[in-house]
């Protein structure tokens, strides 16, 4: 095949993928008056979801910094661990991580846009007999966990756009 053809067929291919509105996971349309927040998670307890709303803002071209006009607080993020499935010895087989994150978002006056609100998400996975590979996936499925929520707050604080 010619070089004019290969790079007509990927010319043609970004046409159609970006025409049926395809856009990477994490990737937002961000309304301009969304593109400076304030972050602000409480100073005494460590936050694990912090890096990853850090890198969706990032990505998204949201900026943040102290005196924006809009004020995100995470008020609680937890990942509780649960037993499914037990085998007739009482040995866990399945297991389930729930992840829930609390959050408001304010205006410049303070007033709650966004009050107290939850997102969670939830991941099952099988109990396996090597610790080191049971320990190393659970690891994996919170870090997945934390992205997630991190998400669903920014996908809920962009909706403010359509408020307005």
């Amino acid at each position: 095949m010619s070089r004019f053809r290969i790079s007509l067929l990927a010319l043609v291919s970004t046409l159609l993928l970006t025409a049926c509105g395809f856009r990477l996971a994490g990737y937002y349309d961000v309304p301009d008056e969304l593109r400076q927040v304030e972050l602000v998670i409480p100073g005494e307890r460590p936050s694990d979801i912090r890096p990853f709303l850090n890198n969706l803002m990032t990505v998204n071209g949201i900026e943040v910094r102290d005196g924006a006009d809009y004020r995100l607080e995470i008020l609680n993020e937890s990942i509780r661990r649960r037993t499914l499935t037990l085998t007739l010895g009482a040995d866990a087989v399945e297991y389930e991580l729930v992840g829930t994150a609390r959050f408001s978002v304010f205006d410049r006056n303070g007033d709650p846009i966004i009050d107290d609100r939850e997102v969670r998400t939830e991941r099952a996975f099988n109990n396996d007999d090597n610790t080191t590979a049971r320990d190393a996936l659970e690891a994996q499925i919170r870090r997945d966990i934390q992205e997630q929520l991190a998400q669903q707050i920014v996908r809920q604080y962009l909706s403010l756009g359509n408020l307005r």
